[in-house]
């Protein structure tokens, strides 16, 4: 039996039913070994653990109108490697939300397909909690450090590495007291 034939037994489960079998499912995983190919990493820095890479998922499972790319990507060709990396990272993120979602108990987003997820999943906060789209006006997340860094170099170089080497050598000019 393949997994396609497995999923499709499932979907036609009641909903508790298919919760009940994906916890089952997930706990006869994760108590067997794993495959050699694909090792769990973790990165003891941040605290994450990093599930393996899953199988690609068949290129229309996942539609252009259900990724939201940024206003400022405006290039077509850019706008679909952004969708491509949307496409290889959103399963990946969909195995940290089961997690969480097995941990707490919570079977019935834990039945979610990933087909399901495309149409509801949002993004997995700075609590590590997953987040559903409509919760997208109720929580506040907390600003990215990284915006504040927009604005903060004022030049009209589109080179920053000019402008870090300029900085550098007049560093080194001051320090030796040379003036070429």
């Amino acid at each position: 039996m393949t997994l396609d034939e497995i999923y499709e037994l499932a979907r036609q489960l009641p909903p508790d039913q298919q919760a009940e079998l994906a916890s089952r499912l997930r706990t006869l995983t994760q108590n067997g070994e794993e495959s050699p190919a694909a090792p769990r990493r973790s990165r003891p820095d941040d605290g994450w653990e990093y599930p393996p890479d899953p199988p690609p998922r068949p290129r229309d499972s996942l539609t252009d109108d259900l990724i939201d790319v940024p206003d400022d990507i405006t290039d077509p060709a850019e706008q679909e490697a952004y969708r491509e990396a949307a496409r290889r990272v959103r399963p990946k993120i969909y195995q940290i939300a089961r997690e969480y979602w097995e941990k707490v108990g919570d079977h019935e987003r834990l039945a979610l397909s990933d087909e399901d997820l495309d149409q509801v999943f949002w993004l997995i906060d700075h609590e590590r909690i997953p987040r559903f789209l409509h919760e997208k006006g109720q929580i506040v997340l907390p600003p990215d450090p990284l915006e504040g860094l927009i604005g903060a170099i004022d030049t009209d170089q589109t080179d920053l590495s000019e402008t870090v080497r300029e900085g550098v050598a007049e560093h080194f000019r001051k320090k030796h007291d040379d003036s070429d």
